[in-house]
């Protein structure tokens, strides 16, 4: 049960790691100065506490704490993040981190 556990943790981590990169759009020519500090892959140790019960890390809540709102806000509207991002199990998460999710985006 812990390998089937850990198997489908690497793999929704890779999925979201290829669906990140495989979407991100094109850098523009000059680009705004809130989409040079969002950097979503801060937030790969979250992975495992965004997809599934598993309870966030001390590195999942400091990065998650380290992310501006706006950026918060970027990923809650991108749609290949929002599925990640906009759950119930990482609203636990930001909860539990002392992070809230915006509701204001």
């Amino acid at each position: 049960m812990k390998i089937q556990c850990v198997m489908l943790c690497i793999m929704l981590l890779s999925l979201f790691l290829i669906e990140a990169d495989v979407s991100a759009p094109a850098p523009a020519p000059a680009p705004a100065p809130v989409a040079e500090c969002c950097n979503v892959m801060e937030l790969v140790p979250c992975a495992a506490a965004f997809t599934t019960s598993t309870p966030p890390s001390p590195e999942c809540c400091e990065r998650l704490r380290e992310q501006p709102r706006s950026c918060i806000c970027q990923y809650m509207k991108d749609p290949t993040l929002e599925k990640f991002i906009n759950t119930s199990n990482a609203k636990m998460v930001s909860d539990s981190c002392g992070s809230p999710m915006p509701t204001n985006c």
